[in-house]
Formats: C-alpha cells, structure tokens, sequence
C-alpha cells in the first residue's frame, strides 16, 4: 500500500511562522484605526489607492450554449472517429486528431464573430440591393392603371439654360407607345441639345409636331387616376406645367433601394445622404439593357421602357413601402 507523501520539515516551519504573524498583523491593523494613523504597506493597501478596475464577465447567452453543447458534441464524435479510422487506415491516431482538430478550427466560429460580421454585411448592402422578384401576372384592368413618361427638352434664353419641352413619350404596361410627340416651342430656342436629346429644328418645325397646350392636355388626361413610372419625374412633371400625387409616383431615381450613398466630391447642396443613380447605369446593372450610349441621342421610348422595367422587377416591395408611406400619413393627418 502507497503511503501519502509526508510535508517536509521546512514547510511545515514556513506554515507555523505564517501562523504565529497573522495575528500580530491583525492586532498592528486594528491599533492603526484605532489611532488614525495609516500604515505603511502595499500599494493595494493604501487608502487613497485607485482600486482595480475588474472586467464583469458577460453571461452566455442560450443560443451560445446550445451551440457549445452542439459543437462539444461534434468533437467528441470526431475524437471517436479518429479512433476508428486509425484501425483501416495507415495513418497514426495522432496524425488523424491533428486533421480533424484543423478542420474544427476552420469550422468552429463564434456565435458573436459570425453576429457581428452578418450585422457589417447588411449594413454595407442596404443600400443597391437587388431583389429578384417575379413580376406578378396583372390583369388587363390592372394594367391599365400603370403608364411610364419620358420627356425631352430644349434649351431656351442666353446659354439654352431654361428648359422647354420638346418631345413626350407615353408607354403602356405591356411596352406599348400610347403617345409620342414633338412639341412645338413658341420662344426661340438657343440650344437644341441635339447630341442628348436627339432634337432638331426640322423636328418641331414638322407637320405632325403639336402645340404645348395640346400636349399637356392630352398627357394630363392620359395621367388621370394613373401610377405614373418613369426617372426623374420632377424634371418631367416641371416642363410639362403639371402635378401629379406624390402617392401615385413611382420615381427610379428616388426609389432608395436604387440610389448611391454621397460622395464628398458630389455636387449636393440638400446634404442628402444617398444620390440618385442616372438610368443608364441601373438599365444596365439590374436589367442588362443598354441604352443612352456614348455619343448616341437619348430616346425617350427606351429610357420609359428601362424604369417600366425596373418597376416591374422589383414592384412588390416598392407597393408595400408606399403602402406603409400612405398609412403614415394617414395616421398623421388623422392625429392632428
């Protein structure tokens, strides 16, 4: 029988010493108080001091142990295996721990790492996001409530600076042209804009252009009770003299998920903090489509088809943010 390993002699002398002071240093402590006076000792033991400051450790919380337990479980099932795969294979049990304890590494995550790395991820793609959905199959009724507006314009004044419209374009749901027309100009025009707007002189000077009054009539009465679609409506809406409700406005460059965070180098004198994109750009990036190439006019017909078609592509989740918006503003009108 194993007899217990007895102390050595000086420990036990160590011990009995540390024995016999701790009272005298009680008794030392207590006359110190008792006269007012501070010791003189350690540090830790001064009055004025600065304490430790201790880091309170943070509970775990029960997601956190359910995939302790989950991964603890894992590699008691890997140890095991080990175990078994060193029998059938020539590979040492030592040599299969060590692969099987690598990939554990380049598994095993934190809960919290992969918390905060998917926080950064989302926060970074707010903005641009694309979301594939569908276009949902409308009825011909519900078609009808849908028209796309592009429009062109001159440039009127010293340097062509003021804006006259020159051209507007109507589309269906379907892709359809409702209307298409040059618009006469009455002022004298000092800037076609030929190179983007793709206008000329023999254009609003033609047989088949039409007076701005008959253009604005026939676009307001096409627009009536109407989801207007289009980029840049405030642009569109300004030249043609007409409004339209904010909640049947279905604008691509102001749909948030659509526009670009500020740059400092941005002209940007409301401070916003996100910026529309031009239309070519998203045409290109959500949809595939290629239109206002370098050097080529712009048409009016391909760029109300591109933000008919970026409507369409993501309509569902544009309809419930108005839907939301409307409902805000109701409750607000409602309160006061």
């Amino acid at each position: 029988m194993c007899q217990p390993h007895a102390p050595a002699p000086c420990a036990i002398i160590k011990a009995n010493s540390r024995l016999r002071r701790a009272p005298q240093r009680k008794d030392r402590s207590n006359e110190t108080d008792a006269q007012g006076a501070t010791a003189v000792g350690p540090a830790t033991n001064r009055p004025n001091a600065p304490k430790k400051k201790t880091r309170r450790k943070r509970r775990s919380t029960k997601k956190q142990q359910l995939w302790y337990e989950r991964h603890l479980a894992e590699s008691c099932d890997a140890s095991t295996s080990t175990a078994s795969t060193a029998s059938t294979t020539g590979e040492s049990p030592s040599e299969l721990s060590s692969h099987a304890a690598d990939a554990r590494k380049s598994s095993d995550k934190s809960p919290s790492s992969t918390r905060r790395r998917r926080s950064k991820k989302s926060r970074n793609s707010r903005i641009n996001k694309v979301v594939n959905v569908a276009p949902a199959n409308l009825s011909e009724e519900e078609k009808e409530c849908y028209v796309a507006l592009d429009c062109e314009m001159v440039g009127i004044g010293p340097g062509g600076c003021e804006s006259r419209l020159a051209r507007v374009c109507l589309m269906h749901w379907d892709g359809e042209i409702i209307y298409d027309r040059h618009v006469k100009v009455e002022e004298r025009v000092t800037d076609y804009r030929t190179f983007v707007s793709g206008i000329t002189a023999e254009d609003l000077n033609s047989d088949d252009a039409v007076t701005f009054d008959d253009a604005q009539s026939t676009v307001a009465r096409l627009l009536q009770d109407r989801i207007l679609v289009g980029h840049g409506l405030r642009n569109d809406l300004q030249v043609l003299a007409l409004s339209h409700p904010w909640y049947d406005i279905r604008d691509t460059a102001k749909y948030e998920p659509f526009m670009r965070p500020a740059e400092p180098h941005d002209i940007n004198p409301l401070n916003a903090s996100h910026l529309p994109k031009k239309l070519r750009v998203l045409a290109r990036d959500k949809l595939g489509m290629v239109i206002q190439e370098e050097g080529m006019p712009h048409c009016p017909a391909d760029d109300a088809l591109a933000a008919l078609e970026l409507y369409k592509k993501h309509r569902v989740k544009w309809e419930k943010a108005m839907n939301w918006k409307a409902e805000r503003t109701r409750a607000l009108v409602t309160a006061l």
